[in-house]
């Protein structure tokens, strides 16, 4: 009899996980067939498509009754020219017709393909392809109302009726998309069961990372290993169910969606063959790939000989002209963020004053770029002897690594935990952002003692200027490990782009939003 056989009733992996992750009740889902999951999943893959839908005809109908006021009324004679003919309801109604045309350009740039393969897709990261995308409708769009018009109107007029739906398609279909998946993000009904192949470290760190990370949609049932039940969970509560040679019992059984192979220590021939049952069940695989810690958003694929081959980049310098454009960058938007904040700031200022005596603001002395001392300004959140009390705390801390957090510091004033949760606390960090001694992204600068603390791949991340915000805040904050902080900053300071600061500063409102981490 193997491990799982010997388990109690009460410990088995069916009734101790918890169904917090799933659509329904855990016991209810373990009943229902994996065909039903996989509709379920299908109905999910379909949202894009429809919210696209309805974004073209909306653009379609507000486009054509703009051009048609703008040609009818000869406002625009004196741009393009007299004799532009006259728009009427058949040019709307072709219009509309050309909107499955626009859904065929999409599935062409595979914009549908990615719901189905990936966990995530990023509006923010697809817009290359959906402005090419959207070049392709339009002259497809032009050309079918050139060729269905018979002459009248012009084409000038028609080119007025395409370029403004073309405008407001670049807008509204970003948007459309963009809102709907941060919408599943936060209620994601779809929770796919999914087994991950190794029970090592590498698999509950995964564990891990998806147990903070619902909006991706996957529930782990549990570990597959050829290790015993005692030696490979003892840091998580996700059970081992069995041996690579009882996958097809274990899918069936608990309704299996979706198998990641992270790391196991069953041979590679016998992982091989996990992966193509998986295909003839029409299970997803993923992958995490060997050096994952060095794999970032730039890596290229490519095949040499039917051989798959990841390239890495070079290390991203911080040349003159990127450099110049990211400090444009932290100027400008320290001075909107500034001007926008500037009651809320004063509130907050007069609120921490009447809280608790003390200073409005607290300083601190932080590492920067090149191992630079600074003083780093935040809201004050705690009492003024905070400071003095803080080795009297230092066996309570909450996070790995040379570190320090608590998640109930009994420090915090009642201003303060409110100004934490929301990040507040962090505005007044602008004023290091103008004087150039932080960035607005960057990673996360450290108190003096705890910077010194950091060493070999960690101490990378002094090789560029701090900031407010980075892939540690966006990613989960205070309940990251040091281990997995240190593997954010070295990625960020070897694969840096001005685009990748760009896509952070927006998910950085959602970090906020979602208070994930912040205490």
């Amino acid at each position: 009899m193997d491990n799982f056989s010997n388990l109690k009733a009460s410990e088995r992996p069916e009734e101790k996980l918890s169904g917090a992750w799933s659509f329904m009740p855990y016991e209810e889902e373990r009943e229902v067939p994996r065909r039903e999951l996989q509709l379920l999943r299908l109905v999910h893959i379909l949202v894009i498509p429809i919210i696209d839908l309805i974004s073209l005809s909306i653009a379609v109908f507000i486009s054509y009754y703009a051009a048609e006021t703008l040609v009818n009324q000869g406002s625009l004679d004196g741009l393009l020219g007299s004799q532009l003919g006259v728009l009427n309801t058949s040019v709307l109604w072709a219009g509309l017709g050309t909107i499955p045309l626009w859904m065929l350009v999409f599935q062409y740039y595979g914009v549908y393909r990615r719901e189905v393969r990936r966990l995530s897709v990023s509006t923010f990261d697809e817009l290359p392809e959906t402005i090419g995308a959207l070049a392709v409708g339009a002259w497809v769009m032009y050309s079918f109302l050139i060729l269905t018009g018979h002459g009248n109107p012009s084409g000038r007029a028609i080119w007025v009726f395409v370029a403004l739906s073309w405008v407001m398609l670049m807008v509204m279909l970003p948007m459309g998309r963009a809102l709907i998946r941060i919408g599943i993000s936060f209620y994601n009904p779809f929770r796919t069961s999914t087994l991950v192949v190794g029970a090592g470290e590498v698999g509950r760190s995964l564990v891990g990372r998806l147990a903070r990370h619902k909006e991706y949609g996957l529930r782990v049932v549990g570990f597959l290993d050829t290790g015993s039940l005692e030696e490979e969970t003892r840091a998580t509560p996700v059970q081992l169910l069995g041996r690579p040679s009882e996958l097809r019992s274990i899918v069936d059984k608990y309704g299996i969606s979706r198998v990641i192979i992270a790391f196991s220590k069953t041979p590679h021939p016998l992982i091989l063959g996990v992966i193509h049952e998986c295909q003839e069940m029409k299970v997803d695989v993923s992958v995490i790939p060997r050096f994952f810690e060095a794999l970032s958003h730039r890596v290229e694929l490519e095949d040499v000989e039917g051989l798959p081959m990841m390239s890495l980049p070079r290390y991203s310098r911080h040349g003159f002209v990127m450099g110049v454009a990211k400090r444009f960058m932290d100027l400008f938007g320290t001075f909107c963020v500034s001007l926008i904040l500037t009651p809320l700031l004063l509130l907050v200022a007069l609120l921490i004053k009447l809280d608790s005596p003390g200073p409005v603001f607290f300083r601190q002395e932080r590492m920067g770029k090149k191992h630079r001392r600074f003083d780093m300004y935040k809201f004050r959140s705690m009492h003024t002897e905070a400071e003095s009390q803080r080795d009297e705390l230092a066996d309570m801390s909450d996070t790995t690594g040379p570190i320090f957090k608590m998640k109930d510091d009994p420090r915090i004033t009642r201003v303060g935990r409110i100004i934490r949760r929301t990040s507040i606390d962090e505005l007044p960090q602008l004023i290091n952002v103008f004087k150039g001694e932080m960035s607005l992204v960057g990673p996360r600068p450290l108190p003096y003692a705890e910077a010194e603390a950091c060493s070999g791949t960690a101490d990378m991340r002094h090789m560029v200027q701090p900031g407010i915000t980075g892939l540690w805040q966006i990613m989960g904050r205070s309940d990251i490990p040091y281990e997995e902080m240190v593997q954010l900053d070295y990625l960020y300071v070897t694969n840096w782009t001005l685009r990748w600061d760009v896509k952070i500063i927006l998910r950085t409102v959602m970090a906020i939003v979602r208070k994930r981490g912040a205490y």
